[in-house]
């Protein structure tokens, strides 16, 4: 019965992740109401339309998100245009219009569409970030705008999402993943002007998404155009002001767009360098990006797309006890690169499928790029003479850790769509996905038994899942059932101490029910429910680390290949209220129970006449999160646009991380704060816009016009931590709070027309704009950032990394066409 079962879910094979959207809706006499049938309905610079059935109603699938103008016409009737249709990826867009008889005097009726915000086929959360407001705000890469969204917290590729640890969220680029299989985590960079669309789905999401617990990223990147467009930018800290000249913040980035030879054939590409000192004594980072696609159109009804994206990143960051000796510190690389070939074939007007083919390839480092013999051991380190207690500032030393590990995945999906009807659409499909792991890890090399971890392992994945989202007049139900299935295909002891203990892992798997419902109250009110079944396999270096079974090192630890997934039931509610034509709000209460995740036990057995002790990872750690979000968004219009968002939240736990617990002999028996726990986050943004021949007139000139103005204005609660210190008395683990955080970042920009589509912009980034002085890390006996006891020197104590980064400002320009 289960090969039976893997055989017919197998059939079909799928992509996780929709690129496209869906617009509907129904075309009336203006005059008299009645439902227009036969009524032609299509998206300008597309081929994509519709016809208008009996009642009047008509759809269009396989949308890629941005906005459109859409044309209706009909014998007899006036041609209608409605401009700024937005399509959003896997969602649908609601645009009934009314069309009105001929007249003598008018041959096109042009109209600006005033969509719904209230997106009625939505079950669940999600957040979406459009291409202007990429372009817009002051921000750098795509993680910060994911740093704006309701419910996560963190910074850079350290992103929690509803109370999640980091690795619980999957990164997509086109639908394809881009996860570190080895460590977890997000495992590739891409610049933001590449980027047309970006979706974060928290917390429960549907039948289509899977390898995930708390949240999915879903980045859409941007098409090649019919005719040539480009941009070229640049931007600099480096403009004669020392305080800011220091930070050495340098960026370009530019990108081409256009038809090859015919416009069925477009092409886009897009680069970046980026190169930043720090605010701190010594640290990095500089990165570099590269995208390219190639779309052709040339055969009827297929879409052939081939896209290439690389990313390099070499980064340095800050240890206070290295202060002095900044060459001596960890040095760490990561590359990534990735190619992806994509059919899309409209077999008719209801149904299509995407064909995907994929190799990921990616690398990370971290050490001091020379051999471990040269390495100084622990016991020769020197430290430089200081008035507190001599061991402080180092002046010879090297991290005792060398990281080395490089991956690869080949994918295979195929993802079908098929519209039945005006009510039923269904998804259905799989996924195959193959590993080549390499990993090397070495501890303190130069003493006589050093801990090493060095191994190839090539497990394999797979998934399929069927959705069907049934849309009524006044309900949505998305249901759907879910397959997952991993092979770690290889060989482990069941007893780490016993040589003849070997057996061959077994496979596992899961089936995940998900079901989400929408009730339309009314054109402007809807409400919704989700609950679903999520499952996560762990990051594979915990299935096989110490898979040579040293037992000489100290604290060994060992992987077990067969690990269980890890496992999250979520249920939430929410309310959707647009009030008026420009504003609307969305609040969402949610609770998450999580098992399975990843920890340690210590295990301490008698074997041939004495004590051997050992530490196994795991599936005993518990988590649960609670609470609800707040998200307001005003539509933009000719000068205005923003959003506000609100979280509380609780995330409690036995362990933060797989490895709090070690090295120990006890597990946390309690539920606790997580380390990355933020009862409040709230974040505002807004941009002021003034157009063309607009705003002040000065000797006859508009001198403000084509201004724009950006904020963003954060502000949370802080960490939690554990009180130190010999007075500490009874400890409750992560019961007190680092103080609270807040920073205002700004962007104030002009364009100027030069010629023709040629135009150019000038811009300045302030970030922290009020130079706040935020409070990042405590000492633990203290609760002070620059006090700690003992006989430590004042210099020692004052750690500039334990607050966050002063003001900072780069000028920029750029050029487009």
């Amino acid at each position: 019965m289960k090969k039976l079962l893997l055989g017919i879910l197998f059939i079909q094979i799928s992509v996780f992740a929709g690129v496209t959207g869906k617009l509907v809706g129904k075309i009336t006499d203006k005059r008299t109401g009645e439902p227009m049938a036969g009524a032609t309905i299509t998206l300008e610079g597309t081929k994509l339309g519709a016809v208008s059935d009996y009642d009047g109603n008509y759809i269009i699938v396989n949308i890629p998100p941005r906005s459109y103008t859409a044309k209706v016409s009909f014998i007899g009737y006036e041609t209608t245009i409605v401009e700024h249709v937005k399509i959003i990826v896997d969602q649908t867009t609601q645009l009934s219009i009314e069309i009105s008889s001929k007249s003598l005097q008018v041959d096109e009726v042009v109209v600006t569409a005033k969509a719904s915000m209230i997106h009625k086929d939505l079950t669940s959360s999600i957040s979406v970030v459009s291409r202007d407001q990429i372009d817009a705000l002051p921000v750098i890469n795509f993680t910060e705008l994911l740093s704006l969204q309701a419910g996560v917290v963190g910074s850079g590729s350290d992103l929690h999402v509803r109370g999640g640890r980091s690795n619980e969220v999957s990164y997509m680029v086109d639908g394809m993943l881009v996860k570190d299989p080895l460590l977890g985590g997000l495992a590739t960079s891409i610049n933001k002007d590449a980027i047309q669309e970006m979706s974060l789905l928290s917390g429960t999401f549907n039948a289509e998404y899977g390898d995930a617990l708390s949240g999915v990223v879903n980045v859409v990147t941007r098409d090649g155009t019919d005719e040539f467009t480009g941009k070229l930018e640049a931007s600099t800290s480096e403009f004669g002001v020392e305080e800011y000249k220091r930070l050495h913040k340098n960026n370009v980035i530019g990108a081409l767009s256009g038809p090859v030879l015919t416009e069925k054939i477009n092409f886009f590409v897009s680069g970046e360098v980026n190169n930043e000192g720090s605010y701190l004594p010594f640290g990095y980072d500089k990165s570099a990006t590269v995208f390219g696609k190639l779309s052709s159109t040339l055969i009827p009804n297929l879409k052939i797309v081939l896209s290439n994206r690389g990313s390099k990143e070499h980064y340095q960051n800050y240890d206070h006890s290295f202060k002095y000796i900044s060459d001596q510190y960890l040095h760490a690389r990561r590359d990534s690169w990735q190619s992806t070939l994509s059919f899309t074939h409209t077999v008719a007007k209801n149904f299509y499928y995407d064909l995907r083919f994929s190799y990921f390839n990616q690398g990370y480092y971290s050490g001091l790029d020379k051999d471990t013999s040269q390495y100084i051991s622990s016991s020769d380190w020197t430290y430089i003479a200081d008035a507190g207690t001599g061991l402080e500032f180092y002046s010879k030393a090297d991290p005792q850790e060398i990281t080395d590990s490089r991956t690869a995945s080949g994918d295979v999906k195929l993802d079908a769509l098929w519209q039945i009807g005006n009510i039923n659409e269904v998804k259905f499909g799989g996924y195959y996905k193959k590993n080549w792991l390499r990993y090397f890890y070495v501890y303190d090399p130069k003493r006589n038994y050093p801990y090493m971890d060095n191994y190839h392992a090539t497990p394999y994945e797979a998934s399929s899942y069927v959705q069907d989202k049934i849309e009524l007049p006044m309900l949505v139900i998305n249901v759907g059932l879910r397959f997952d299935y991993m092979n770690a295909n290889v060989k482990f002891r069941s007893n780490p101490l016993d040589t003849t203990s070997a057996v061959t892992v077994k496979s596992r798997s899961q089936i995940s029910p998900r079901i989400g419902i929408a009730h339309p109250i009314s054109d402007r009110t809807k409400l919704h429910f989700a609950y679903g079944h999520f499952f996560q396999n762990p990051a594979f270096r915990y299935l096989y680390e110490n898979h040579q079974y040293d037992l000489n090192v100290k604290e060994p630890i060992f992987g077990q290949a067969n690990l269980d997934a890890e496992r999250t039931v979520a249920y939430e509610v929410g309310i959707s209220h647009q009030f008026s034509d420009r504003i609307a709000m969305d609040v969402t209460a949610y609770y998450k129970d999580i098992t399975g995740l990843l920890g340690t036990r210590y295990y301490y057995p008698y074997v041939d006449g004495r004590y051997t002790g050992y530490t196994l990872y795991v599936n005993e750690a518990y988590a649960n999160s609670r609470g609800f979000e707040v998200n307001l968004t005003i539509r933009p219009d000719s000068y205005f646009s923003g959003g506000i968002t609100y979280t509380y939240s609780v995330a409690k736990g036995s362990a933060s991380s797989e490895e709090e617990n070690y090295p120990g002999t006890q597990a946390s028996t309690q539920l606790y704060y997580l380390d990355f726990d933020q009862t409040h986050v709230f974040n505002a943004y807004c941009t002021f816009t003034i157009p063309a021949k607009e705003g002040p007139k000065l000797f006859g000139a508009y001198m403000l016009d084509n201004m724009d103005i950006s904020l963003i204005f954060k502000a949370n609660t802080g960490y939690p931590y554990s009180p130190g210190g010999r007075d500490a008395g009874l400890v409750i683990k992560n019961s007190l709070r680092e103080p609270a955080e807040s920073t205002l970042d700004a962007m104030i920009g002009k364009e100027i027309p030069i010629v023709g589509k040629l135009r150019m912009r000038i811009f300045a980034e302030i970030l922290n704009l009020l130079n706040t002085k935020n409070i990042v890390h405590v000492y633990s006996d203290t609760g002070l950032p620059d006090y700690t006891e003992g006989s430590y020197s004042q210099e020692y104590m004052r750690d500039p990394s334990n607050y966050g980064a002063p003001r900072s400002i780069r000028i920029g320009t750029s050029i487009k066409f």
